[in-house]
């Protein structure tokens, strides 16, 4: 699997790099067709506002594509790493959710 890690507005440093690949990789080790996955971290700096505690400026989105279907998530909280566990966590359902549907097509084929 593909994983292409991208910063907007930040450098992205190796413990964060590390923390998507061990998050990511646990999540998707039960699909064996992931093409690709895109993971962007940006942080949201306003100049009119000054930063402060629940101000939810650093952004984490990630697409992940599987042959025919294309998972989404987006998510924002205070620090980097909070917002990589949310997204995380809704990549998760949705890749759970996908799965549940898809074996229980399968059952009722065969």
């Amino acid at each position: 699997m593909q994983i292409t890690i991208r910063g907007h507005h930040l450098s992205i440093t190796p413990a964060i790099e590390e923390s998507i690949k061990t998050k990511f990789s646990q999540m998707t080790k039960h699909l064996d067709q992931v093409n690709s996955m895109q993971v962007k971290l940006s942080k949201d700096h306003q100049i009119d506002k000054p930063s402060r505690k629940g101000s939810s400026n650093h952004i984490a989105e990630a697409i992940i594509r599987l042959p025919g279907i294309e998972f989404f998530a987006h998510a924002t909280a205070d620090d980097m790493y909070t917002s990589i566990k949310i997204l995380a966590e809704k990549l998760k359902r949705q890749i759970d959710r996908y799965r549940e549907i898809h074996l229980q097509q399968h059952a009722l084929v065969l």
